[in-house]
């Protein structure tokens, strides 16, 4: 556990996975959202959450390619994403902004070190059960999802986690570069209003 956005700190904690055990996959996880309309979203918190969301990302899977590539050793990293980061959400600016980045991010690097057996791979969630959620989603904004969401419920951290374990594991080994949205149906369904 590190601060994403510290390089000198990921490179430490990156060493000090490799003195116990040989990394094998990343998952980036670390996040932070708000709920504001465009107008109202200052520049520095636009840039914080870019700077944890997307640069965070960004450094911590950098450290792992180079780890990998340095070695000649395959690798996984999977991004935790958003379906805020394939459709407009309002209210989502900031946090639609770096999980868009986030999943473009992932496109680049699964076609850059595919090659070299690093695969690169995101889990956009939906609506999922967190704190993060509970601190975030109003009353109103809660129905808006369970009305779009066609299972009508959110879904769960457990859920997240299988996707995220079936990416790193060997039964992916040929799935590279793709965006698993884990959402109930909502991006099919359409946008919260």
């Amino acid at each position: 556990v590190c601060n994403v956005v510290d390089e000198a700190a990921v490179d430490e904690a990156i060493g000090r996975i490799n003195a116990a055990h040989s990394l094998a996959a990343v998952v980036n996880c670390a996040g932070i959202a708000m709920d504001r309309p465009t107008v109202e979203t200052s520049v520095e918190d636009f840039r914080r959450i870019v700077d944890v969301n997307l640069t965070g990302t960004f450094i911590v899977s950098r450290a792992a390619a180079r780890y990998w590539l340095e070695r000649k050793l395959p690798g996984a990293i999977v991004n935790i994403t958003s379906v805020s980061g394939l459709c407009g959400n309002k209210g989502r600016s900031a946090y639609g902004a770096s999980k868009g980045g986030q999943n473009l991010l992932t496109l680049v690097m699964a076609n850059e070190l595919g090659v070299d057996g690093i695969r690169v791979n995101a889990v956009a969630p939906g609506p999922i059960e967190t704190p993060l959620t509970q601190a975030v989603h109003t009353d109103d904004v809660r129905r808006q999802w369970l009305e779009r969401v066609p299972q009508r419920r959110y879904g769960t951290p457990r859920e997240i986690a299988a996707a995220v374990a079936f990416l790193i594991s060997d039964d992916a080994s040929y799935i590279n570069g793709q965006i698993l949205a884990v959402d109930g149906g909502f991006i099919h369904a359409g946008l919260v209003a």
